[in-house]
């Protein structure tokens, strides 16, 4: 599932690993001999944190990789080695490894969905709840209970958009929160008149009423708002340079 990642390369990592598991960063890229790109693509999205490496502290380590300078030791680096390769004495080598500041959680999950388009740490709406619960929007779990006819407002990630032939005009579209999933059901002069959300947005607000038809549960919409631009607030928030 990560963006870019060639089959090639996911099977050497496959083949690499068979004898035993991988020990650092270093003895992945020793033993897969995958390029600085390749190092780096798999460090923003986080796989080496098995190997006790956040986000950046892989993306340092894997930027430091060149494939033409890899030591010959199973185990560890030597001065003598690193010294006849960069003309550097031991005393001009650094005295230890460089302290990055971890990612926050908005970071790491907004970095997951960059890499892999999903996070299995958190959704992106969590982080904007609060906001969105001032604008009066509710989860999509509570649309279970939520009354029949009744007014509501809900947003999400827009996950879908679709208009079947047979719709008469009418888009469906689902919305994802941090709760689960819920469906819109647009009409043709709704769409029209806010057809910029509805084509463009990323994450969709949603006005409406609740249509309820036994256990099947739609929001009949009358209005739509695009929030995309908060999305962007987190990425901002969260300094975040993967």
């Amino acid at each position: 599932m990560l963006h870019g990642m060639a089959a090639a390369d996911a099977q050497r990592i496959e083949r690499a690993r068979e004898g035993r598991p991988f020990g650092s960063l270093d003895d992945f890229a020793r033993r897969t001999g995958l390029s600085r790109a390749v190092l780096s693509r798999l460090a923003h999205a986080g796989v080496f944190a098995s190997l006790g490496l956040h986000r950046r502290a892989a993306l340092w380590h894997a930027l430091a990789q060149d494939q033409q300078e890899l030591p010959l030791f199973e185990e560890g680096d030597s001065p003598i080695f690193v010294e006849r390769k960069s003309g550097q004495s031991p005393s001009d080598l650094p005295a230890g490894p460089v302290a990055l500041p971890e990612m926050s959680e908005a970071a790491e999950v907004l970095a997951d969905y960059r890499s892999t388009g999903m996070s299995l740490r958190a959704h992106p709406l969590k982080f904007l709840r609060q906001g969105l619960t001032e604008l009066g929007a509710v989860t999509a779990a509570q649309l279970k209970t939520w009354p029949d006819k009744k007014p509501v407002c809900v947003a999400g990630i827009v996950l879908v958009r679709q208009r079947p032939g047979t719709a008469k005009g009418i888009t469906f579209v689902t919305l994802e929160d941090e709760t689960g999933m819920a469906n819109l059901i647009i009409r043709a002069a709704v769409w029209k008149r806010y057809r910029a959300a509805a084509l463009g947005a990323t994450v969709m607000l949603a006005h409406g009423q609740l249509q309820r038809q036994g256990q099947i549960i739609h929001v009949l919409t009358t209005k739509l708002e695009d929030l995309s631009q908060w999305l962007r607030q987190i990425r901002s928030q969260s300094r975040d340079f993967c």
